[in-house]
């Protein structure tokens, strides 16, 4: 068993300490704004070489970050800082300082995607995770959290989620549906050994029967865009 698989464990049953945050007034009604401590809340064991399936997770401080759900329909999109306080107004500071810059680095190489998994997992040591979201399939990774985020927006897998299966060999969604009853599900990244890491993955849950915001640059670039042609249309 190496140092790190130690480590992970040792955290399972450490008791007081930190969790990431959960935003959920300032927002529009349904919105939920998940921020996951990328030198806190990982997991602990992994299945397979390519790390595909996850289990058990923690928080280094024992408090696991937990969101209940009623019944519905849902979408998960990743959102830094500037995107939350132009989509978002209302936030205040103290909000937006909860809010990631993009992404969580292990060591160095800073990258995007987490894990989600139902809270029952948090006792059964041989549940995988529900989903993972923010995936690179490529598996690049980047030299900022602003990098790797500006990737995840280019690439278009800033709002995918990958279901019913591990985070490579599962399907590609855009929503994830919670029937019958209120589901609590817990955010981490996947990562076992959280000492070295640094940075906080933000995460918009939002109703999936409505349009999800687009990221503030690509508003500003749609702005310009029509701005041009208001232009155009004027000269002609």
């Amino acid at each position: 068993m190496t140092t790190r698989f130690v480590l992970a464990l040792a955290a399972l049953t450490a008791v007081g300490g930190i969790a990431g945050t959960i935003i959920n007034t300032n927002l529009p009604a349904g919105d939920t704004i998940v921020n996951i401590d990328g030198t806190a809340d990982g997991a602990a064991a992994y299945s397979g070489t390519n790390q595909d399936l996850w289990y058990q997770p923690f928080n280094t401080g024992g408090s696991l970050l937990e969101v209940t759900l009623q019944p519905g329909t849902y979408t998960f999109r990743l959102i830094d800082q500037t995107d939350a306080a132009s989509m978002f107004p209302s936030l205040t500071g103290p909000q937006l300082a909860q809010i990631g810059g993009g992404g969580w680095t292990f060591n160095s190489p800073w990258t995007t995607d987490y894990i989600v998994f139902d809270s029952s997992a948090a006792t059964n040591a041989n549940e995988s995770q529900l989903f993972s979201g923010a995936i690179n399939a490529l598996g690049n990774t980047y030299s900022s959290a602003a990098a790797a985020y500006s990737a995840a927006i280019t690439g278009g897998y800033f709002d995918e989620i990958v279901v019913n299966g591990g985070r490579y060999t599962g399907t590609v969604a855009s929503q994830f549906t919670i029937s019958g009853s209120p589901e609590t599900l817990i955010f981490v990244i996947p990562d076992y050994d959280v000492n070295d890491n640094a940075g906080i993955d933000s995460v918009l849950i939002g109703p999936g029967n409505s349009a999800v915001p687009e990221p503030a640059t690509v508003w500003l670039f749609a702005a310009g865009t029509l701005g041009f042609v208001a232009i155009r249309r004027r000269l002609k």
